[in-house]
């Protein structure tokens, strides 16, 4: 799975997709500057590196693997907000609604990219 040039470019869009998701949604629900979040290209890189593992999580867990994901991605990334990242100071399941943003724009950015590039190169 992860040999496919057509996963990694999923996980990659997906990703970049995910961080601006997320941009958009703190800036409609709390005011955030939308540049704070797509414009930092640290953002972008964590956003990338926190979808990595959605191949692994949709093949392993069947019907719930996308599911096992969403939860994966909403969760892990407001963890690492609040643990090591910040912002700290703002509450778990606000990071949580900006992270259903993210994690709605993976998931669809990476399933529409890996079906696109199924059909294309067969």
């Amino acid at each position: 799975m992860y040999t496919d040039l057509g996963v990694w470019l999923g996980i990659l869009l997906g990703g970049i997709a995910g961080c601006v998701a997320t941009a958009f949604v703190a800036n409609i629900l709390k005011g955030v500057p939308f540049t704070a979040v797509a414009g930092n290209p640290r953002k972008h890189l964590w956003s990338i590196i926190f979808a990595i593992p959605v191949p692994f999580l949709l093949a392993s867990f069947g019907g719930a693997g996308i599911l096992v994901a969403f939860l994966w991605l909403v969760l892990v990334p407001t963890i690492a907000s609040k643990a090591y990242f910040g912002p700290k100071d703002v509450p778990a399941m606000t990071l949580n609604a900006f992270h259903c943003g993210y994690a709605v724009a993976v998931l669809a950015v990476y399933v529409l990219v890996t079906r696109w590039m199924m059909i294309t190169l067969s």
